[in-house]
């Protein structure tokens, strides 16, 4: 094979030379690897999982639009707080979009709902992509908690002019923390002042070494939100896409990251 290399995909031939042209110029202007990122923190190299180098690489060769609806999920603040309500812990993203698609569908994402029409739908067995039908979990738990958020006094008067009291407004929503407050401020107004600190960044965290292996989030969330923006302010980066990135590649390569954590904790 010549210089200029060529990968098979099918009946299709793609050509690597730009990819691998651009690759060289990006890393050309990385920092040596052992100079200090941050106090306590080094580069470290490219090429090595989890390293600060390894994510600012994954961070400019998957830019997002440079527009504030980047993030969202749907077309209202409304919707896209029962959409993050939907899904969380112990729900599979599919599951939650599913159950969102089917209470939208059925036109009853709107103020005043009656509880027992959330709860029924929520409680049918729902048709996954696979085609296979599933459960959706918590349904009476997240349906009173939909129901209480439809029925405020004050639903028209979310602030979604500031990121800051925007999630303020949000915490006092039954069933919503700071983690489900932050998804819904950073979706919605692409928030660099708030981080969604789920169970991937958390890892990721410790891994690469911005959060230290013992912490609890209950009550120290607003510290290590804190800790998070910094790293990302000191890696150059937008933290609303970082986090998204993060959350993306450690959700994809989680038998790997538990591997890792394993052997350092």
């Amino acid at each position: 094979m010549s210089r200029q290399q060529r990968t098979n995909y099918g009946n299709r031939e793609i050509d690597e030379t730009g990819i691998w042209t651009q690759a060289r110029q990006i890393l050309r202007d990385f920092p040596d690897e052992n100079q200090e990122l941050m106090p306590g923190l080094k580069w470290g190299s490219v090429y090595q999982l989890y390293t600060p180098a390894f994510w600012k690489y994954q961070y400019v060769t998957n830019a997002f639009p440079d527009h504030n609806e980047t993030h969202r999920l749907s077309g209202s603040i409304r919707d896209e707080v029962v959409m993050c309500m939907l899904g969380g812990y112990g729900i599979p993203s599919e599951m939650g979009i599913i159950a969102y698609d089917l209470l939208k569908k059925n036109g009853l994402l709107k103020p005043f709902i009656d509880f027992d029409e959330l709860y029924a739908a929520l409680s049918k067995p729902m048709q996954l992509l696979n085609g296979k039908k599933a459960k959706y979990r918590f349904a009476r738990q997240k349906a009173t908690y939909i129901h209480t958020f439809l029925n405020r006094t004050d639903i028209n008067l979310i602030p979604t002019d500031d990121d800051l009291k925007l999630r303020d407004w949000l915490i006092s929503v039954k069933g919503i923390g700071y983690k489900t407050a932050s998804w819904i401020t950073r979706n919605w107004l692409r928030s660099e002042r708030v981080a969604i600190l789920d169970i991937h960044l958390l890892r990721a965290g410790v891994i690469t070494g911005f959060f230290r292996p013992k912490y609890n989030l209950n009550t120290e969330y607003l510290n290590l939100e804190e800790q998070f923006i910094t790293f990302c302010n000191h890696l150059e980066v937008r933290p609303s896409d970082m986090d998204a990135i993060i959350w993306q590649y450690m959700k994809k390569n989680n038998k790997l990251a538990l591997n890792i954590l394993a052997s350092i904790t």
